[in-house]
């Protein structure tokens, strides 16, 4: 029954965010295995489709896939690129947060239990950027 309610409700908020919000279509070139949510995504190229509420990860020529409902964030210094942000403790990357070109607006995946666990044993976890590239 929870399932079929969050389905719902990530239905409605994706079709909701479709009327006031455009989506941007994006590639990027990810050099390593990463989590997104509760997904473990491959290295590789993917399709980024954007708005403020969601994020759509597809593998270009593949068949992994992953949705994340974002909450906004703000940063002081505005990317000049579209940026991918992950997080890395040790040998484990997660999606961290997008953030688009020339504004200080982004939005961020929630973290996960396995993060906030290795978050607690990781002294100081790494943040990487990746540039993404207009489609």
């Amino acid at each position: 029954m929870r399932r079929l309610h969050f389905a719902v409700w990530l239905f409605a908020s994706m079709a909701c965010s479709a009327l006031y919000a455009q989506s941007t279509t994006m590639e990027v070139n990810i050099p390593f295995d990463f989590r997104m949510g509760e997904s473990l995504m491959p290295a590789g190229s993917y399709l980024v489709d954007y708005t403020p509420q969601v994020l759509k990860l597809r593998e270009e020529h593949g068949s992994h896939a992953a949705i994340g409902l974002l909450n906004a964030v703000n940063r002081p210094t505005p990317p000049t690129n579209a940026v991918l942000e992950f997080t890395r403790y040790g040998n484990d990357y997660f999606f961290a947060k997008i953030w688009t070109p020339r504004s200080s607006q982004g939005g961020a995946l929630p973290k996960t239990s396995l993060e906030k666990e290795l978050a607690s044993r990781v002294m100081a976890p790494q943040r990487m950027e990746i540039a993404l590239h207009r489609k």
